[in-house]
């Protein structure tokens, strides 16, 4: 409330008003539309699943389960339990597919019409802007999958059988590899160049997980842990300057890191994978900006249409965590980070083939970006 009355009240700060009109594209709504009625006609059942006899059923079981101590009678009930656990399970998936392939088939589809006749499509006329739609659907949920599931992930043997406490730095330096990624890219906001600049993208990097490290000691965690973490800070920092600002080139180094990251993690046990799916953190931290940037070039009026429908497909963090636990049960919550794995792929995929799409409409992003900086 005290920033909003700041904004509010003060002279200096822009009243934040546009009185630009919003172009009419009644295809690219209905599309929409049509999305997000199919979207709800898929979460329906995996909501009423939970609420089903069997998951109540499933339930009871399991409370009795832990009542017991026979191994005959152990077995037999997780046997039980399996047989109403797997379709239940299978019929969660599906649906949740069903949800990702309308996202995903949608726009795709839509990017089709939108090419053969641009008339009605407003903002979704434009290539990259359905591409970057995906691009954020896909960011918002690989950055959420892989915080979400951490915790289960650490209680395993061969990542330490961690407890409920142990768990807290971990996740703490997880969500605070974002802000590490965030604090560097906000040095671009200063206007600050040369020498001062460089330092700074060493610094700033630094000090935040100095932050992280001493707010979690302060809190009577035990960080000792995570104090080699800072190598993945370094490779970081040397992402950055190899970046230069340009943000394709900074979506694609991060989108092969975030994809290397997975792959080691997907491959090691103990810290070395635990660091690696930390690290995804670091690699999702500066791509949010990037992908706007891309997404809205070359829109002229259609821009604040264009904002508005990639704030819409944030509603990735709601599908793709629940397809990544719904894999682990079926393969193991270690080996369900190849959904993740998955997301940072394409968004290296998007880096790559939006600067040809760009080049196409008369646009040389890195080359426009190398000319501000």
């Amino acid at each position: 409330m005290a920033a909003a009355a700041l904004f509010y009240f003060s002279k200096k700060v822009p009243r934040g008003i546009s009185h630009e009109p919003i172009e009419k594209s009644n295809k690219a709504i209905r599309a929409l539309v049509i999305m997000t009625v199919l979207l709800a006609i898929m979460f329906t059942p995996v909501f009423n699943s939970y609420k089903s006899e069997d998951a109540i059923q499933i339930a009871q079981l399991e409370s009795k389960l832990m009542t017991l101590t026979d191994e005959t009678e152990i077995n037999s009930l997780k046997s039980e339990i399996s047989s109403l656990k797997d379709p239940l399970e299978t019929k969660r998936i599906l649906y949740l597919s069903g949800a990702l392939l309308v996202v995903l088939g949608g726009l795709s589809m839509a990017g089709i019409s939108a090419k053969r006749d641009a008339k009605g499509w407003g903002a979704m006329q434009y290539p990259q802007l359905i591409l970057g739609m995906i691009a954020i659907f896909i960011y918002v949920g690989v950055e959420v999958t892989i915080g979400s599931n951490l915790g289960d992930l650490l209680q395993q043997p061969e990542f330490g059988s961690h407890s409920s406490s142990q768990i807290a730095p971990y996740i703490s330096m997880y969500w605070g590899s974002l802000m590490i990624g965030r604090w560097a890219g906000a040095i671009t906001a200063f206007n600050i160049m040369g020498a001062k600049k460089r330092l700074l993208l060493i610094l700033v990097p630094l000090i935040a997980f100095t932050v992280i490290i001493g707010v979690n000691t302060l809190a009577n965690q035990d960080m000792t842990p995570l104090y080699y973490y800072v190598i993945c800070i370094f490779i970081q920092i040397i992402m950055f300057f190899i970046a230069k600002d340009r943000p394709a080139m900074t979506l694609l180094i991060f989108g092969v890191f975030g994809f290397a990251c997975m792959f080691v993690g997907l491959f090691t046990e103990g810290m070395v994978a635990i660091y690696a799916f930390l690290a995804g953190g670091l690699a999702c931290s500066i791509m949010w900006p990037s992908i706007f940037s891309l997404s809205l070039m070359g829109l002229g009026k259609y821009t604040a249409q264009g904002s508005a429908f990639l704030v819409m497909m944030i509603l990735g963090g709601g599908i793709i965590p629940p397809i990544q636990g719904k894999v682990a049960d079926i393969i193991g919550i270690h080996h369900s980070y190849i959904v993740a794995a998955a997301c940072f792929v394409y968004l290296a995929f998007f880096a790559f083939i939006v600067k040809s799409i760009l080049r196409k409409q008369g646009i040389e992003v890195d080359q426009l970006q190398t000319e501000k900086a």
